[in-house]
């Protein structure tokens, strides 16, 4: 992420793309497909997206649905400041984040992330697996799935230690840029 970006998000200017809103639909497809369940497939009116069940299948397959908990939320503490993570699934001592992306798959980018880390190590799971759905659009706007990519990352030791160095390095970013009142203001209107 550009240092742009970031400020952007912490500002709460962040403007989905196309992109952004296909991945967020694609997730509440997973979490509750009743709801959102047409004709030949899905659709998410606001997000204005529709995915067939050619795409959808795939995905709602390696959902453990009875075992599985939604959107869990934890909250871990690093010094003096709290971070939220939220899961995507617990399934038990499992967890499972599902990300979409468009083009091609690339392990790094999500190996590399500190969301992982952070899950990992306020959730305590034996293990995270992520569930990467590539995606396409075809020429006619049609998602269609390229593949599906799963893989697994493990909790190690000193991972507590490197998270409470990221926030610390955040918590220095946000006071130097001038954007702590910003969002200390933005965490009080969230809670």
């Amino acid at each position: 992420m550009t240092e742009a970006r970031l400020i952007a998000d912490i500002e709460g200017k962040f403007v989905p793309t196309r992109e952004v809103d296909i991945g967020q639909a694609f997730g509440r497809f997973l979490e509750s497909p009743d709801r959102y369940r047409v004709d030949g497939g899905y659709i998410h009116r606001r997000l204005d997206v529709f995915l067939s069940d050619e795409t959808m299948q795939p995905a709602l397959d390696l959902i453990d649905r009875p075992h599985t908990v939604f959107e869990a939320k934890a909250v871990g503490r690093y010094g003096p400041h709290d971070v939220v993570a939220k899961a995507d699934q617990l399934v038990g001592a499992h967890l499972v984040e599902t990300k979409t992306t468009f083009g091609w798959f690339d392990f790094e980018k999500y190996a590399n992330s500190a969301q992982w880390k952070f899950m990992a190590d306020i959730f305590k799971p034996g293990f995270v697996t992520y569930l990467v759905f590539v995606l396409r659009e075809e020429k006619n706007a049609t998602i269609t799935l390229r593949s599906t990519e799963s893989f697994n990352l493990f909790p190690y030791e000193g991972l507590h230690g490197e998270c409470v160095e990221l926030v610390r390095r955040f918590a220095d970013f946000v006071t130097v840029k001038g954007l702590a009142p910003l969002l200390e203001r933005r965490q009080i209107e969230a809670a």
